[in-house]
């Protein structure tokens, strides 16, 4: 579990894979209470007897192990809607020892998203969860173009995971009107709902799956022998978005994973219409995820340090985001 609380603060940057670049507004953080120890029971009516008199004794004196608390180091994190209209909040709560590291059997997450005028508040979900090879926050917010639902994954990092990707199972929807809240598949990939919110698409292995949003598949393209991975070994494929008239699909190949300082980067664009697959860029050295497509021609990419780029797709350049 010490590796945990690393890999904590990497999918905070994740969790964003879709949020507006605005700034984060002034809310305060919430406040947890520290933990409560039980009371002892009340004693019970005791019984009174004849006893003889004491007999004089050297008495030794006894200690008790003082009883430690469980710390907890609380997390949260904001992310805003395109239009600016709502804010989703998650929080996290991680038992930990008192050099820091992650330790305990069980994590608190909660998820909840609100009006930036204060109009609607809905509380998506609040549990407690168990610590498998790893964790799983709410995470790749993403938004229907007309704002009127969020969409959002369960976004894990196993414990000590050498690449950026993680994984995703389940791809959730919340209708902003009402707060239901619907699961729309129980997969697991790389998961991505179409901006128009009539579709989606799932990432697994060498196929991409376009599914209606009722899950049923409409079309099924595996990618493999396109970009000629058939004969090769050791990559994974992530970083799954649409582009902004549903018409597209980009994701990254991760490639020589022998090492995490020799991985390299290759981006790949699906035409929906022409049904042609392809790279547009190769080899880039060091690993990128695409996590936004709001341009008809540029993605926005992120590092392994949480930084974000624009990726021009018709010249390949990569220049820092603004």
């Amino acid at each position: 579990m010490s590796k945990r609380l690393g890999n904590l603060l990497f999918i905070g940057v994740l969790m964003g894979i879709a949020a507006c670049t605005s700034g984060t507004p002034p809310l305060p953080t919430a406040i947890i209470q520290p933990l409560l120890v039980s009371p002892t029971s009340p004693a019970e009516s005791l019984v009174m007897e004849t006893l003889p008199p004491p007999q004089t004794a050297a008495v030794q004196p006894t200690f008790t192990e003082p009883v430690i608390l469980e710390k907890m180091s609380h997390e949260d994190w904001f992310y805003n809607s395109p239009d600016g209209q709502w804010t989703v909040q998650v929080s996290a709560a991680f038992p930990v020892t008192a050099e820091g590291s992650i330790s305990g059997e069980n994590y608190r997450v909660s998820l909840s998203v609100f009006r930036a005028d204060g109009g609607q508040r809905w509380k998506i979900l609040d549990e407690e969860r168990p610590f498998g090879l790893g964790y799983t926050l709410p995470a790749q917010f993403h938004w229907q173009r007309d704002g009127s639902r969020l969409f959002y994954t369960e976004h894990g990092i196993p414990d000590g995971s050498p690449t950026i990707l993680g994984f995703d199972c389940g791809l959730f929807r919340t209708d902003l009107q009402n707060g239901e809240t619907t699961q729309l598949t129980a997969a697991c990939g790389s998961l991505r709902a179409a901006p128009d919110g009539e579709a989606f698409a799932a990432l697994q292995g060498g196929r991409l799956l376009i599914h209606r949003i009722s899950g049923e598949v409409i079309r099924e393209i595996s990618f493999t022998d396109f970009l000629g991975l058939g004969e090769q070994s050791g990559w994974l494929a992530g970083g799954l978005v649409w582009s902004p008239d549903n018409g597209r699909l980009a994701f990254s190949i991760l490639q020589n994973m022998a090492g995490a300082a020799e991985i390299q980067t290759s981006f790949v664009l699906v035409d929906l219409v022409t049904g042609s697959v392809r790279f547009f860029l190769q080899n880039q050295p060091g690993q990128y995820l695409p996590i936004d497509w709001q341009e008809s021609e540029v993605l926005v990419i992120m590092d392994t340090f949480g930084l974000r780029y624009r990726l021009n797709i018709r010249t390949g350049e990569i220049v820092p985001a603004g």
